[in-house]
């Protein structure tokens, strides 16, 4: 399991985050701000072995498909990933830190 540093960092208005599972587990992605308030879900689901990528920026979809504009502050975030196998054991955990800058 392996949690990479994000790409651009810093960045705007989007930056790439890459994770690796070793094996099929439930994996949860969050970003949050400097107080450890939420900011956003990245990803909360089932995903098989591999290599991932996900995307976080300003603009997210929300209800019925509306794009919604976050207006991060610049500064530094964190995001953080939990990964859970089958068995509903923890197996991974890390967190890593990106800046926005406007």
């Amino acid at each position: 399991y392996r949690l990479y540093q994000n790409y651009p960092n810093p960045f705007n208005p989007s930056t790439t985050i890459g994770y690796k599972l070793k094996e099929r587990g439930y994996v949860k992605l969050y970003v949050y701000d400097v107080k450890g308030e939420l900011v956003s879900v990245l990803v909360n689901q089932t995903q098989e072995a591999g290599y991932y990528e996900v995307e976080f920026s300003d603009e997210r979809q929300g209800a019925r498909g509306k794009t919604l504009t976050q207006r991060l502050a610049s500064g530094v975030y964190f995001y953080q990933i939990h990964i859970i196998s089958e068995n509903n054991i923890p197996v991974f955990s890390d967190i890593k830190k990106m800046v926005y800058i406007k």
